[in-house]
């Protein structure tokens, strides 16, 4: 059953349900109003001729003045019976013919104690005779019983009638609901199944830069779905794009080296015929490339652990003494140029000290590969309120414009680049690890004119060095 079926039954069974409860309460207040009404139109008559009674009971026997005053007085649906105190009939109206009205025990013994009240009799129809007795008393005791009934023939006809007035309303209205019920349903659905064609038709084709349309003039919970999918597909084809391009760098990246590695393989094969010299230089250069394999690898291992959502150790990480260690191991393997600590506060974090220090190394080494000889490269460390910032600037070549929004993607390198080697992965694994560590990160740069990063990490400490050194 379709969605849009079960939603317009639903609908149909809701308003059926209203509707009916409706039409018995209608039916039922009313009901209850017309025999309000009913008693009190025989209480009225019934205290009436009990007033009569008892104004005259003591000039004549009852029989004798009630004949010629009451007679046939009384419509066709009104009956009048006059019991005395031992239950025997002394008058009844002229429409009761030879019938007689009932007066069940418990009422009787209700009349001689003084108390009027109603019931209810069945003369065609159950409960069709609304029955009102009164006692009459002189002298202080009951000395005749008064009944006036009333026929509800002629009201239960009309509630009848109207009932079956009201059940082709609701047959009508439940089909009329249904049908709008129905078309209300498909609108409210139709955008919701051109998303479900679109999904379908862009799981079959593999077009993932496809779109589902959104109506202008729509602003409801659907459009949201819509745009909330769209922004869905936005992101997997992003993705999809990053694993296509991150399958065919690692690709490249691979190939290099085992070309290399397999071809001075090669040619060892002919040891014999080779220099010694050629060999050293052969196997120098098969190291070589079998660490940067090794470097490649280890990097796509840690950046794994991000895919996983890894949770990274967190210890109380002295960055000042991690940043001069940083700088002695990087100052001695670049010694064509200039490496200076400009500013070093005391800052202590919560992190992973092995992390730390790898993202201190990744952009130190990626400022020493882009800077050329005899340029300089700027190190600093601040405590800014509650963060503490690394500075990291060079004078090297610098990063153009259009590659600034990508070079934390992995794999991500600017043409120019590719002759400087290394993986690719340094600098996402530098945003990886200031992510973990809750910090932010951000780059300067102007090309030809140098390099800039900030990275801000949170401190284990309040630090304010502008009255008293870092603790």
């Amino acid at each position: 059953m379709s969605l849009r079926l079960r939603l317009t039954l639903w609908y149909s069974a809701l308003l059926a349900g209203l509707l009916f409860l409706i039409v018995v309460m209608s039916l039922s207040s009313l009901d209850n109003r017309v025999r309000d009404e009913i008693d009190m139109e025989i209480k009225n008559k019934g205290d009436q001729i009990v007033s009569l009674l008892e104004i005259t009971a003591p000039s004549s026997p009852i029989a004798d003045f009630l004949l010629p005053t009451l007679g046939a007085s009384f419509e066709t649906e009104v009956f009048v019976q006059v019991r005395d105190a031992n239950r025997r009939i002394t008058h009844r109206s002229d429409n009761l013919i030879n019938t007689t009205l009932p007066l069940p025990e418990a009422l009787y013994r209700q009349a001689l104690n003084g108390q009027a009240g109603f019931y209810a009799l069945s003369s065609q129809q159950p409960d069709d005779l609304r029955v009102y007795f009164a006692p009459v008393t002189f002298g202080g005791e009951v000395i005749a019983i008064v009944q006036v009934a009333r026929l509800l023939a002629p009201e239960q006809a009309i509630l009848r009638e109207l009932a079956t007035s009201f059940f082709w309303i609701i047959a009508a209205a439940l089909i009329v609901g249904a049908v709008v019920g129905y078309w209300l349903a498909g609108a409210a659905l139709g955008p919701i199944q051109e998303a479900t064609s679109t999904a379908l038709a862009i799981t079959r084709t593999g077009r993932l830069d496809r779109r589902i349309p959104v109506p202008d003039h729509r602003a409801d919970e659907i459009s949201t779905l819509i745009n909330t999918f769209n922004e869905m597909l936005d992101r997997l084809q992003e993705l999809f794009e990053k694993q296509k391009r991150f399958s065919g760098d690692i690709s490249h990246e691979l190939r290099t080296p085992l070309t290399t590695i397999l071809g001075n393989i090669s040619l060892l094969k002919r040891a014999d015929t080779l220099p010694a010299n050629e060999k050293q230089e052969m196997l120098a250069e098969t190291e070589v490339e079998a660490q940067r394999m090794r470097r490649l690898i280890s990097d796509l291992l840690l950046l794994a652990q991000e895919d996983t959502d890894m949770v990274m150790p967190r210890k109380r990480v002295e960055l000042d003494t991690l940043m001069l260690n940083v700088y002695r191991q990087i100052k001695r393997h670049a010694a064509h140029i200039e490496i200076n600590i400009v500013h070093e506060d005391q800052a202590v974090v919560m992190g992973d000290a092995d992390r730390l220090r790898q993202l201190l190394v990744n952009l130190l080494n990626n400022a020493v590969q882009y800077t050329p000889a005899g340029g300089k490269i700027e190190l600093g460390l601040q405590c800014l309120g509650e963060q503490a910032q690394i500075t990291i600037s060079d004078t090297g070549q610098g990063i153009a414009t259009e590659d600034l929004p990508h070079i934390f993607d992995r794999f991500y390198r600017a043409d120019k680049a590719r002759t400087h080697g290394g993986t690719g992965l340094g600098l996402s694994i530098v945003r990886w690890v200031v992510d973990a560590h809750h910090g932010e990160i951000d780059v300067e740069s102007t090309p030809g004119n140098g390099t800039t990063f900030h990275v801000r990490l949170p401190l284990a400490q309040g630090c304010d060095t502008a009255s008293q050194p870092c603790p």
